[in-house]
């Protein structure tokens, strides 16, 4: 099976340190192969290729592992870029609990004139340059040149060393002038509301700049905050996250034209839906958008949906098994369901187009067990404001764990439409090109779809499209 949202056949991909260079998306990746009797401890960084972000080459180990007596037996998250000598750099994270008595975590470095063949630079290490950051959290630098001061500026992730306990997270900022020994500047964004802002990044569209981190709290959501200028204020939107609990340690890249954000849909251990969220999964990228007021949208990239092919209308059955030419409800009725008699098969995207009234709840459903009366589904609440995924009908005995599987959403009256990418277990939905939300699922897959509303609702049309092979 051709995979959509990537994922190698020997491990599992996690952060996305991702690079464009010469018309091609170079997407670096921290591999966990989840085998430590046969592969050993630690992360190598890989790489892949795309020039659409649908089909990938896989250009195998870029950054090896270090030894256990190394400081990046765990060589985990960073940035790459070219100075203006050609020569490409990563600034990278080096882990390793065993070098407890010097530093958890610290920053490395490492050069290539390729892009694939590269050559570390261990007299470039450093950890903490002060006492005010701790030992344990000091990573994930983000590196680029400032032509206008003329020198190297990095951002990483810190944690304070006083304050509360809980919330000490901060992006610091470092410079250097040789790109080799750095400084601490200031603080760049140190709100006290996170434990640790995770892989962050920067970047510009017209006159807003964003700074993008991953919150490692409870909620594990990929964030940002807006600024017109690089120094601050930093303002945090009301709604200030890419997508849901199924998406992290989200980075971006541009290639000149259009902005991207790439970040990781988790699996759940034991390949459960109670099961936790694990580190690691598929890669899901994401299209940015720059609405009216700055704030940011993400859709589904154009090559992606260019990839769905073979539009198939569906037809549904009532709860008595009688074909259904129209789906709607009225105003206070009580929750209806259809299914189709179409099963879909592996990687297909579900084109919904709706119109809304004054309703209560209306969802699509994916996997249904009409026998037993279950579902996974999409389901949008418009006088609530969001869009959630989980279980229908959801019962407090069931078995899936949909907490952080929702997104604030804008429902008014009228038409909208939604798009849902489903791979096996993966699922990725985009509302109205505004907002998108990942998610998992481990039950029976049976292809069914359904669809469930209370209230005042038509389906103006619902379609399959499936992933085109390409030759």
């Amino acid at each position: 099976m051709k995979r959509l949202f990537f994922k190698p056949d020997y491990g599992w991909p996690a952060d996305a340190i991702p690079y464009y260079d010469n018309g091609l998306f170079h997407i670096f990746y921290l591999l966990d192969y989840r085998n430590p009797e046969k592969h050993g401890e630690g992360t190598p960084w890989f790489k892949i290729t795309t020039k659409d972000f649908v089909t990938y080459e896989d250009c195998g180990e870029m950054l090896a592992r270090g030894t256990d007596k190394q400081y990046d037996m765990y060589v985990f998250t960073g940035s790459v870029f070219k100075d203006a000598d050609g020569v490409y750099h990563i600034w990278y994270t080096g882990h390793n609990t065993r070098m407890v008595e010097n530093y958890i975590q610290v920053v490395m470095h490492a050069v290539s004139r390729d892009l694939t063949h590269w050559e570390k630079v261990p007299e470039d290490t450093f950890g903490t340059l002060c006492g005010d950051y701790e030992i344990a959290d000091w990573r994930d630098p983000f590196v680029w040149y400032d032509g206008e001061s003329g020198v190297y500026k990095m951002l990483l992730s810190a944690r304070k060393t006083s304050g509360p306990l809980n919330r000490r997270g901060a992006t610091i900022l470092l410079v250097s002038r040789d790109n080799k020994k750095w400084e601490i500047e200031k603080p760049f964004w140190q709100p006290d509301l996170y434990y640790a802002h995770e892989c962050p990044d920067l970047f510009k569209i017209g006159d807003w700049y964003y700074h993008v981190f991953s919150e490692f709290s409870h909620r594990n959501l990929t964030r940002y905050v807006m600024s017109k200028s690089i120094d601050g204020p930093w303002i945090q939107p009301a709604d200030d996250a890419f997508d849901g609990r199924a998406y992290y340690a989200a980075k971006t890249v541009s290639d000149g034209k259009d902005n991207y954000v790439i970040g990781w849909n988790p699996t759940r251990e034991g390949e459960s839906d109670a099961g936790r969220w694990q580190w690691g999964g598929a890669l899901v990228v994401h299209k940015l958008l720059q609405r009216g007021d700055g704030t940011l949208a993400c859709v589904m990239p154009e090559t992606v949906e260019n990839a769905f092919g073979g539009e198939m209308e569906l037809t549904f059955r009532d709860g008595d098994g009688t074909p259904v030419n129209r789906i709607a409800a009225d105003t206070g009725g009580a929750c209806t369901a259809y299914y189709a008699d179409t099963k879909a098969q592996e990687t297909y995207l579900l084109d919904v187009e709706f119109t809304l009234g004054d309703c209560n709840s209306f969802g699509v459903l994916i996997n249904a067990d009409v026998r037993n009366d279950l579902s996974y589904g999409y389901i949008l609440y418009p006088q609530n404001g969001k869009i959630t995924f989980g279980r229908f009908p959801d019962f407090p005995q069931g078995d899936y764990d949909a907490r952080g599987l929702e997104r604030p959403a804008k429902l008014n009256a009228g038409r909208h439409r939604l798009k849902i990418i489903v791979e096996e277990g993966i699922c990725v939905a985009y509302l109205d090109d505004d907002c998108a939300l990942g998610a998992r699922m481990y039950g029976k897959l049976t292809g069914v779809t359904g669809i469930m509303c209370q209230g005042e609702i038509e389906v103006n049309s619902i379609k399959i499209k499936t992933f085109k092979e390409k030759k």
